[in-house]
């Protein structure tokens, strides 16, 4: 009998999730959007990574994330929604039908894919070492640049932000995650640039480019899941168990009790 598989969020349920994690701790914790891109990756990434890791990088810091952490008050509900999408996320990268992400709109009705390709980025720099095969590999070493040309976007528009308003500490800042505030650059975790390629001169992006990278970047998720299928697999199996031969006692031997008699004249004589 197999698992039925989850079910997935509705609208109105995403929005739910969206809103309760901005209230849990508005500063620190995971946008929706980003926090499905942080599902994404952790289902790509070849070393399992446990829940009690990953967990307060999406509620944040906050009194209230630190109780919704441990199953109590009145936000411990919504950890049943984070699960939930988790392993929605998980089904649907496993189906291979094509992947539906959670993207966001600003108020024009555009699509930027910055918080989902930062909330990816940010699961990856759990693991960074995990992810070294995709290098060595002449078909997938640039399987992400999509969503690393997004991530770099995001880092020149903050750091612009920060220049105009005269923030220049600020503007020395790696870009972290969205956040509920998109008028807020601060954040708690950095995207290492040396370790995802940031720190190379990535082209800009058109506005008429724009789908087509972010295509290219939910394209190039997918094939990454299929790419680290067997090491999670392999990852998962159970491990053998050595089975070690017990140890012969002779009988004139000291026995094993430690009681300093001979092994006859104790437990071997019972």
């Amino acid at each position: 009998m197999t698992a039925s598989a989850p079910r997935p969020l509705s609208d109105p349920e995403i929005a739910t999730l969206d809103t309760r994690l901005g209230e849990i701790d508005p500063e620190h914790s995971m946008a929706v959007e980003e926090f499905d891109g942080f599902c994404a990756a952790l289902a790509c990434c070849p070393e399992p990574i446990a829940r009690e890791e990953w967990l307060p990088l999406v509620l944040g810091e906050s009194d209230r994330a630190v109780a919704a952490l441990s199953g109590s008050g009145p936000d411990a509900a919504v950890l049943k929604l984070i699960d939930r999408h988790r392993e929605s996320v998980v089904a649907d990268l496993s189906s291979g039908q094509g992947f539906a992400p959670v993207l966001s709109q600003d108020e024009a009705g555009r699509t930027w894919g910055h918080a989902w390709a930062i909330g990816f980025a940010r699961a990856m720099a759990l693991r960074p070492d995990a992810w070294d095969d995709l290098e060595t590999d002449e078909e997938m070493a640039d399987a992400l640049d999509p969503l690393m040309r997004l991530v770099a976007e995001a880092q020149a528009q903050q750091q612009a932000q920060a220049e105009e308003q005269g923030q220049e500490q600020q503007a020395q800042e790696r870009p972290r995650h969205q956040g509920h505030s998109p008028s807020d650059g601060s954040a708690t975790d950095s995207v290492d640039e040396a370790d995802f390629g940031l720190d190379e001169d990535w082209p800009p992006i058109a506005e008429d480019e724009r789908p087509t990278v972010i295509h290219d970047m939910l394209d190039g998720v997918q094939d990454v899941f299929a790419f680290f299928a067997p090491a999670r697999r392999k990852a998962l199996a159970p491990r053998p168990v050595r089975r070690v031969a017990a140890q012969q006692v002779g009988r004139n031997d000291p026995c094993p009790c430690g009681s300093g008699r001979k092994y006859k004249h104790c437990h071997g004589g019972q």
